[in-house]
């Protein structure tokens, strides 16, 4: 583990198949408070803000066997966070908190034309997958997060158990969550690096 230390980043990479967790660790030894205090930034919640460092490693593990050049680790590494907590502040936008968040997402990027086709991106993909969402889970969703309704609310309205609209929305994040990431981190990745200094 010691000789690792020693190991340029560009070095670690190109170990990752070989010795795969020892590279994993020390890519976290090194980089995970730079990540955590970007993401407590921009979420503003240190809970949240610790998850989503998690997913972060998480995910480099799971696609390192399909990892793109990368010049710096760093901003690659950023790059992730950015996606998940961005991800995080659009599946919760009916939290006030969040709102505060995605405004101070946008002010932390300067307003970068690429911050702004990152976050246009995504919530076109979000819209198009809470479309196809089945229609009970798609109308629970929405007046929770669109009309902001709770939980007993919905209930009410929709003739249903608190436990019910709790179970749907739940299985709605997580749908929704498993398709951005699987199908639209890595662009949006790739595309967010360019503001990342």
């Amino acid at each position: 583990m010691d000789q690792l230390r020693q190991v340029t980043d560009a070095g670690l990479l190109a170990q990752m198949q070989v010795d795969g967790q020892a590279v994993l660790t020390e890519l976290y030894d090194r980089y995970w408070e730079q990540v955590f205090l970007y993401v407590v930034r921009v979420l503003r919640d240190e809970d949240e803000a610790r998850d989503v460092v998690q997913e972060t490693f998480i995910a480099l593990w799971q696609r390192r066997a399909e990892l793109p050049e990368i010049h710096s680790v760093k901003a690659f590494l950023i790059g992730i966070a950015r996606y998940k907590a961005l991800r995080t502040i659009n599946l919760s936008l009916s939290e006030e908190r969040h709102r505060a968040s995605l405004l101070h997402f946008f002010a932390d990027t300067q307003r970068s034309p690429e911050a702004e086709l990152m976050a246009g991106e995504m919530e076109r993909v979000l819209n198009e997958h809470i479309d196809r969402l089945p229609d009970r889970m798609r109308e629970v969703f929405l007046l929770s997060r669109r009309e902001h309704l709770s939980y007993a609310e919905i209930a009410e309205r929709l003739q249903i158990s608190d436990k019910t609209v709790k179970k749907q929305i739940h299985n709605a994040l997580k749908h929704l969550r498993s398709v951005l990431d699987e199908q639209h981190m890595w662009a949006t990745i790739l595309l967010g690096m360019a503001t990342v200094h």
